[in-house]
Parts: C-alpha cells; sequence; structure tokens
C-alpha cells in the first residue's frame, strides 16, 4: 500500500522529490484527491494515464498556484482573466488556447488546455515549491467513483503509488466546474459543478451554455463522457416515493436504498441496507458525502443499489444531479 503523509515540511519536499524524479503521487484538493504528476514531464504524464488505467483521449487538468503562473501555459482573454480573479483560487477549470511548452499528452493533441488553481492549502503549499505545474486528474481507476480521503485513493490505487499526501477529507466532495472561454462571446459549461451557471453569470453578466455529454471526439476535457463516477454494483436513479415502495416490498434482496436526506424513524429501521447523504437534505452535504457513500455501499457486495432523485434545477444540484446520471449510466 501506499504510505500516507502527513502535510509536515520535511514530507512536502518529499514530495517535491518525487515529483522532480517524474514520480506520480497522490494529493489533496477541495473537490477530490488527485494523481499528480509534473504537467511538463512525459515520463510522468505516461505513468498517470498508466495508473489511472486512462484512455489517452481524455485530456487532463493542469494545476498551478496563481494567474500569473497560469498565463505561461494558456493564453488567456479579457473572459477568462476576469473570472480567474474573482474565482481564483477555488473549484473552477478554464479551457484556453495552450502554448507550446504544453505537452500534447496532457491535452490529448488538443490545441486548448485545461487549467485551474486549486484552492486546498496543503496543494496550494506543494504547487509553491514546484517549478513546474501538476496534472492531477482524480486519484482512482478511470470510470470508477472519485476519491474524497486518503483512504479512499490507498484502497484503490496504494499498491502502485509511493506517497499518498494526506489533506483530510475532500471540502467540497466533487470536481471543479469547467467552463470553455475560447470563445469569450459564447461560453460553455463543459462540467458542471461547484461553481454553478448562477454564479458564473454573476460574476460575468454574461450567459453561459449548458453543459452537454459529448462524443469521444469533442472531449474537451474530463468527466464529460456519458458514463463516469460509476460504483461496480448497478446503481440506479429513482424517485423518493418508489424509493420506499421498494424498501416495503424489500424481503432481503440484498439490495442497498440511499436517501438524500436522513429518512424518518419509521422508515430505515425497516431495512439494515438503508443510507443517507445529508441530515437534512442541504446540496453542500450531499455533495461532500456522494462519493464516499457510494464507495462505501459498493464495498458491501450489494446486488443492486438505488439512490434518490436529485430533483432540484439550479445551483450545485445540477452538477449532483449530472455526476448521479454518469455514475448510473453503463
Amino acid at each position: 500500500m501506499g504510505r500516507i503523509l502527513q502535510a509536515t515540511d520535511h514530507n512536502l519536499n518529499l514530495c517535491k522529490q518525487a515529483l522532480s524524479n517524474s514520480k506520480v503521487i497522490a494529493v489533496p484538493t477541495e473537490t477530490v484527491y488527485g494523481l499528480a504528476g509534473n504537467a511538463l514531464d512525459e515520463v510522468a504524464l505516461e505513468a498517470i494515464f498508466k495508473i489511472k488505467g486512462r484512455p489517452l483521449f481524455n485530456p487532463l487538468i493542469l494545476h498551478t498556484d496563481c494567474l500569473e503562473n497560469a498565463e505561461k501555459f494558456a493564453t488567456f482573454n479579457s473572459l477568462a482573466r476576469q473570472l480567474a480573479e474573482k474565482l481564483w483560487p477555488g473549484p473552477l477549470t478554464i479551457i484556453l488556447p495552450k502554448k507550446a511548452i504544453v505537452p500534447n499528452l496532457v491535452t490529448a493533441n488538443l490545441d486548448s488546455v485545461a487549467i485551474r488553481c486549486p484552492q486546498h492549502p496543503i496543494f496550494l503549499k506543494l504547487l509553491r515549491k514546484l517549478p513546474f505545474p501538476l496534472a492531477a486528474p482524480s486519484a482512482n481507476p478511470f470510470g470508477y467513483v472519485s476519491p474524497t480521503s486518503a483512504e479512499h485513493v490507498n484502497n484503490s490505487l496504494g499498491d502502485k503509488l509511493e506517497f499518498i499526501l494526506d489533506g483530510a477529507d475532500s471540502e467540497i466532495g466533487i470536481e471543479s466546474t469547467i467552463v470553455d472561454l475560447r470563445n469569450s462571446d459564447e461560453p460553455k459549461i463543459l462540467r458542471p459543478g461547484p461553481i454553478s451557471k448562477e454564479i458564473l453569470e454573476a460574476k460575468t453578466r454574461i450567459e453561459f451554455k449548458e453543459p452537454q455529454t459529448a462524443q469521444v471526439s469533442e472531449l474537451r476535457a474530463p468527466g464529460m463522457l456519458k458514463s463516469h463516477y460509476s460504483p461496480k454494483t448497478s446503481l440506479e436513479i429513482t424517485s423518493l416515493d418508489q424509493l420506499n415502495d421498494l424498501i416495503a416490498s424489500d424481503q432481503g434482496s440484498r439490495c442497498a436504498f440511499i436517501f438524500q436526506k436522513r429518512p424518518e424513524e419509521s422508515i430505515y429501521p425497516k431495512s439494515s441496507c438503508v443510507y443517507w447523504l445529508s441530515e437534512n437534505g442541504s446540496a453542500k452535504e450531499i455533495a461532500r458525502n456522494i462519493y464516499r457513500v457510494l464507495r462505501a455501499t459498493d464495498a458491501l457486495n450489494y446486488e443492486k443499489m438505488y439512490i434518490e432523485a436529485i430533483s432540484d434545477t439550479e445551483g450545485l444540484s445540477v452538477a449532483l444531479k449530472d455526476r448521479l446520471s454518469k455514475a448510473a449510466s453503463k
């Protein structure tokens, strides 16, 4: 298994040395844990793809510590600069024309690069020690549920990693919002996330196009395929009423039932297979817990998992619906 490191100066220097020697390590971010390597080093980049089992057609996100450094790797227009100044550090990834210094492995041979400045203090401290940016997709096997703790990473990829930098549980719990700003007159949301459409439009006074599922030939960023973030156990999205009916009719069929919020006492004692994502239905709490609960239930060898649908259509709920629909798609 990987060696889980606390973020002491000594251990951060160990991580710096490993990354400088083309190694790949796991790092904490405010969204999910990342599988990080030198974004300018093709040996490290190849290792990321191999460790994850990630197809080369799926581009990576380049992480750096500030806008000034980000401009070394992408050509920023005024809209991109405006959003970066207002929302970085934070869970916003921006697609822009790439500069020649960025290897084609990072961008899947595209002329654009996905770039962000993360908010997690430990990750930022590590980035500021490095003379290069980091490519850091989620630290899990390709297509599987993303990790939100060092233990998650160790359970799925620990045998392939020397170091896992511990930064406690991810504060947000789902991946960053990705926006395509190559054409500042027609900005697009490629992947919904913690920075909602409403926030983007309030910051810019510009309308952003809604996200669409992409074909392989159209992938500009991670997380755009129809099936992603998926547990191994079959997952079905259902309404609250249907979920209650399923629990009532379940005859020990080894199914898991996942609610958005803690169900009434009269419901959940009827089954030992009932779980919930939050105490009160808060979207932020659901986001923090959704991958943790999916991973935990997936590990219990249920025949099937049922999860309550997200009904809200604004804010963070848009991203939660996106993650659920992709997790349930096979």
